[in-house]
């Protein structure tokens, strides 16, 4: 669809985390920025809802909650900056729209990698129920048969 830019903001600070968002730069051939959440302890008023039990540690008044690792990564998979798990901050980089082109000769899954004798996707836009219940089992018809 042309995505030159994916942003993907989370809570997750794992590094599995940003392996799927390398995973997602590369397949995509787009540039990835992830916002991570940091904070700390002291960032949450004094609450009976806001225990933290698993993140006590007697050595630090103010542990962290949220441990942050945002990331901005090319299309070719490299990280150009980040992963902060430091503190709160800003990253920035100089993004070269050249390498969305690179990437796409590297690896185009849609392009020269394509297998439209073996694989079709169909991309309905009309808004659905996101839910669908069904009393009985009902069989589905194969569109390659009509």
């Amino acid at each position: 669809m042309g995505i030159e830019i994916y942003c993907a903001p989370t809570a997750d600070y794992s590094l599995e985390w940003q392996a799927s968002m390398i995973h997602i730069a590369v397949e995509g051939g787009c540039f990835v920025l992830s916002a991570h959440q940091f904070c700390k302890r002291g960032d949450f008023p004094e609450h009976p809802g806001y225990l933290f039990d698993d993140v006590i540690d007697e050595k630090h008044p103010d542990p962290t909650v949220s441990g942050g690792g945002s990331v901005i990564i090319s299309p070719l998979g490299q990280v150009l900056a980040g992963p902060n798990y430091e503190s709160e901050g800003l990253l920035t980089t100089d993004l070269d729209l050249g390498d969305i082109a690179r990437a796409k000769l590297y690896f185009d899954v849609v392009g020269h990698y394509a297998k439209p004798d073996v694989f079709n996707l169909t991309v309905n836009e009309h808004p659905k129920k996101p839910v669908t219940f069904m009393t009985k089992v009902e069989k589905l018809e194969d569109d390659s048969n009509k």
